[in-house]
């Protein structure tokens, strides 16, 4: 069995990718830059080559250096130092080298235990063994493939640090597969990259709201916080000084140089710090930390994980709704699950809160993720 699906959104033409690129300097900043991507063959083999830098390529705006496919095996070379795998994932098919390892251990003398009670040389046998069996891989098989891509004789490879066979006689891996990519490419690889800021105070509001909005997560975690108003959070000397932080506060130590300037107005002050609050409150709603029944600034804001109501109501609709005969097999969509939610509970509630929720019903084990974004009762 192979993959044949393949999302309409990742068949755009390659003719309209975004010419503008993000700089070098930038990729790094790109969570895509540094893991193994999931992406479909098909759109391997088409990725742009960043030109420059050799061993980068980009999907859109998005660096890519490693990937990490599943398919068939439908092609195989043994050569002196490495073997080559043809993979076919029902998009399109990719040589894949597998590097022989020299068995250096062979001869060696036994190592002594380490401190932790493992045997080093066992250990690294037992490493061996595995990449010899991972290189007894015939025609036909099922295999997992990390590694990194490079163009070699103008052709598109993948030069595998991983290599595993799936031996899966349901075809769960693969249809898990399946139901994955889609999600995978509409929520992150088809965004666009945002580019952060060039402004240095930009930059330094931002650090400063993430640090303000860590604190105030902490605060109302250890303190058992189930609702607050944003002016009651300016109360909190912790807080605020934290808000205050380059902005004439006198929680922080003036340099000699400044001491014969006009300190700010304290009208000016108290507007900034309550911009840094409204700014880390906004992000924690974007978190789903926090949300609100009714939207306001000067409204109350309810804490997620202790809306007791918010948690049973949502639980309820999962173990009612999962025993349904549309749902039985697959348990409850997201979307299914956010649209009773809004309409039983509050219709304002985010995507975000509700993921929230179903996580924290997931972590005490009321409930189970059967695949991509769907829920049953456990």
């Amino acid at each position: 069995m192979v993959m044949d699906f393949h999302g309409s959104a990742v068949m755009q033409s390659y003719g309209k990718m975004e010419e503008d690129t993000v700089p070098t300097i930038l990729w790094g900043l790109d969570p895509m830059h540094g893991v193994f991507a999931k992406l479909y063959i098909k759109d391997i083999l088409e990725l742009k080559n960043s030109g420059p830098i050799p061993g980068v390529f980009f999907y859109k705006t998005h660096p890519i250096t490693k990937v990490d496919i599943l398919g068939t095996i439908v092609q195989k070379r043994e050569r002196e130092k490495f073997f080559s795998f043809g993979v076919d994932d029902g998009t399109g098919v990719i040589s894949c080298l597998w590097w022989k390892r020299r068995r250096l251990m062979e001869g060696a003398k036994p190592a002594a235990s380490s401190p932790f009670g493992l045997n080093l040389l066992e250990q690294l046998n037992r490493i061996t063994q595995l990449e010899s069996r991972n290189s007894q891989l015939e025609l036909g098989d099922v295999i997992q493939v990390r590694g990194w891509l490079k163009d070699y004789r103008d052709q598109r490879e993948i030069n595998s640090t991983s290599v595993s066979k799936v031996v899966d006689p349901v075809f769960a891996a693969q249809i898990s597969r399946m139901l994955e990519l889609p999600y995978l490419y509409r929520t992150f690889y088809d965004q666009t990259f945002q580019r952060p800021t060039d402004s240095t105070d930009a930059n330094e509001q931002g650090v400063q709201t993430l640090s303000l909005q860590r604190n105030i997560k902490q605060f109302l975690n250890q303190n058992g916080v189930k609702n607050f108003y944003q002016r009651e959070l300016e109360t909190i000397d912790s807080l605020v000084c934290i808000a205050q932080q380059d902005r004439a506060s006198p929680c922080l130590q003036h340099h000699p140089l400044q001491t014969s300037q006009e300190p700010p107005s304290s009208a000016c002050v108290s507007k900034q710090i309550h911009e840094v609050f409204q700014d880390a409150v906004c992000v924690l709603q974007e978190e789903g930390v926090i949300f609100q029944k009714v939207a306001g600034p000067s409204e109350l804001y309810l804490v997620t994980d202790e809306e007791k109501e918010l948690h049973r109501m949502t639980l309820g609709i999962i173990r009612d709704d999962s025993m349904r005969p549309k749902h039985v097999d697959k348990g409850c969509p997201f979307l299914h699950i956010l649209r009773c939610v809004r309409h039983s509970y509050c219709a304002g509630v985010s995507e975000a809160t509700v993921q929230r929720v179903l996580d924290k019903l997931e972590c005490d084990s009321e409930i189970v993720s059967t695949m991509d974004r769907h829920y049953t009762a456990s």
